[in-house]
């Protein structure tokens, strides 16, 4: 999975799978930047690639806001000459309610960083992509944009629309040997994983908290470094036959994926 001389940009690029794809894609010889609203983590993510032998540029800002994408994806142009790759990660579990009682401010936030946020990246490094032949664009699906799981309804329904718009990008974009994939990394330890089981029974609701409790109980949660592999495939010649696809790793093993 040589990616040397490649550039990736990655959205919430601060921590969890985010970090540990960046510190994946590092190793494997791709020159990074990357995006979050989070100053601080973003240097603690430098910090970890650099520690491998990376190069980075960290760029502070917010994927749903149309100028700073802007700014992020000319700055890679600028330093490294190419965009080769997309990792679109950047999500917000919030607002964790019921539909009907969602503020119009709360559901618009949620939508711009979780479905929004993509698209803007995608349109700004796509014509980039054309112009070199090719390119990977990776967006971060989740199991909740296939299942109906109250009160996760604002991230649920933006994880199924990005998840069609994978399948659509990835038909519009064959033509120029531009692979789109959604990639599901299954439950990880991560802080949004805290933070869902922090906002407890009188927000989840009793079944809901005691599934995502005995997740982290029963040793279920998957370090993000396991999914990072996934996207270092992904990201690479590897997967070249692949596009429109929208899977775990076991999907990915089926095609071709080895750890």
């Amino acid at each position: 999975m040589n990616l040397k001389g490649k550039t990736a940009i990655i959205s919430g690029g601060g921590r969890g799978l985010g970090r540990a794809a960046a510190v994946a894609l590092a190793r494997e010889g791709a020159d990074l930047v990357i995006m979050s609203r989070t100053a601080h983590e973003l240097e603690e993510t430098a910090s970890a690639v650099m520690a491998e032998g990376g190069t980075v540029v960290i760029q502070e800002g917010d994927s749903g806001n149309p100028g700073d994408v802007h700014r992020v994806v000319e700055t890679a142009v600028e330093s490294f000459g190419t965009v080769d790759i997309l990792l679109n990660n950047a999500a917000v579990i919030a607002p964790i309610r019921l539909l009907h009682q969602i503020e119009v401010d709360e559901w618009e936030r949620a939508m711009a960083t979780n479905l929004t946020g993509p698209w803007l990246l995608a349109r700004q490094v796509i014509p980039h992509m054309i112009r070199q032949k090719g390119g990977k664009i990776i967006n971060v699906t989740s199991g909740l944009g296939e299942i109906v799981m109250p009160p996760f309804g604002a991230y649920g329904i933006a994880k199924a629309a990005l998840i069609h718009m994978t399948r659509y990008l990835s038909e519009e974009l064959k033509i120029h040997n531009i692979q789109v994939n959604g990639l599901d990394p299954a439950v990880m330890d991560t802080s949004m994983q805290a933070e869902i089981r922090g906002f407890g029974p009188a927000v989840l609701g009793a079944d809901v908290y005691a599934q995502f409790s005995a997740l982290k109980e029963c040793g279920r949660l998957q370090p993000p470094e396991h999914a990072a592999r996934l996207v270092a495939f992904l990201a690479s010649a590897d997967s070249d036959r692949i596009t429109g696809e929208i899977g775990t790793e076991s999907h990915y093993r089926q095609l071709g994926f080895k750890c």
